[in-house]
């Protein structure tokens, strides 16, 4: 009798280590926007840019479409699927028909101040998505260093290191080209055209400047709950898109996710903490249990201080283990919280309900 209580007792807790060992949970390292701190420097002794430095404006694709009506775009791509508001006094259209042609056009007022192309069948001359890194350094001059003048005030961008890798900024005449790049494929990404004034706004690399400080205004707590979630539904959507371009299969919304990854944004904060560890609610794997969940694995990417969507979903990308929990094929489900600028996305694989259970 005392031997089969202790092949019980054995046998408990082999299967207690197999229950908890198999649901694999990860967290990556803490991911900060950079670049861009914030902080832009006034400097007294800039210069203008000369006007030779400008080269030629685009004369076909969608980045002639910046600064024009929007009746130039629904005339070519019909109404938005969807339109969400920006932390920038901007409306986002959003054209998500499909992976490939996925785009987010930014429309103020009625005229259209950006273009971000993730789809890979989109026009967007002289690049394009799925472009290779040697070819785009072919037949693109890049800077490391860029002036924008708006009337009489002058602002410079100073594009470091890192972002040289995967995130180039090129100027045109009076427009000028953000450049996403894999730097595990080294091919385009993704692609932002925008006018030098909404460029300013986003302050997107470090940034000295003479004259005039542009800064958003200071959305209220009630636009900025609508800000969150359109960056919610955004980053989600990109998600997928850039799962779909790798290869890798669709994650599912999963609400009771999105509330998990929407209190642990605000925690962060909140609180003014930054990490996958909260100090009231505990780790992931502690914040899952609310939902109930049968999962089998789990994973949570953060981030902190990007300025929308697309550009926190790209530094996702570009670091190693954020890539592996963004791209990873087990994955079934996905929550994403957006809280200002912190940002949390919770993955799972749902454990598959057997007939019984049924």
């Amino acid at each position: 009798m005392k031997v089969l209580v202790r092949i019980l007792l054995i046998l408990a807790i082999i299967l207690t280590v197999i229950f908890y060992s198999d649901q694999t949970v990860q967290e990556t390292d803490l991911l900060k926007a950079p670049g861009s701190t914030g902080q832009a420097l006034p400097q007294e002794n800039m210069l203008p840019p000369k006007g030779e430095d400008s080269v030629p404006r685009p004369k076909t694709g969608l980045s002639t479409l910046v600064g024009q009506n929007t009746t130039s775009l629904v005339k070519s791509f019909g109404e938005p699927n969807r339109i969400d508001p920006s932390a920038f006094g901007y409306d986002w259209w959003v054209y998500n028909q499909n992976f490939d042609s996925y785009m987010l056009v930014g429309v103020q007022g009625n005229h259209i101040n950006q273009i971000y192309i993730a789809g890979a069948i989109l026009d967007a001359t002289p690049f394009q998505v799925g472009q290779s890194i040697d070819d785009l350094y072919r037949f693109t001059i890049i800077e490391s260093e860029i002036t924008v003048q708006i009337e009489s005030s002058v602002y410079t961008f100073t594009i470091n290191d890192v972002d040289m890798k995967n995130r180039l900024l090129v100027k045109f005449d009076g427009l000028f080209a953000q450049i996403y790049v894999d730097e595990e494929d080294q091919e385009v990404e993704a692609i932002r055209f925008t006018n030098p004034r909404t460029l300013v706004l986003h302050q997107p690399y470090e940034m000295t400047y003479k004259g005039d400080y542009l800064a958003p205004v200071v959305p209220s707590t009630k636009q900025q709950k609508s800000i969150n979630e359109s960056n919610n539904r955004q980053i989600f959507e990109l998600t997928n898109v850039y799962r779909a371009r790798h290869f890798v299969d669709p994650v599912e919304l999963e609400e009771s996710l999105e509330i998990v990854a929407s209190k642990h944004s605000e925690d962060m904060a909140m609180q003014n903490y930054f990490s996958h560890e909260s100090p009231d609610f505990g780790d992931l794997e502690d914040r899952l249990t609310e939902t109930q969940l049968d999962y089998d694995s789990a994973g949570e990417n953060i981030a902190a201080n990007y300025y929308d969507s697309a550009e926190v979903v790209q530094g996702w990308l570009n670091s190693a283990d954020h890539r592996k929990v963004l791209l990873e094929d087990d994955f079934s489900h996905l929550g994403v919280g957006t809280f200002g600028k912190y940002y949390t996305q919770n993955f799972v694989k749902l454990k598959k309900r057997s007939h019984i259970d049924q």
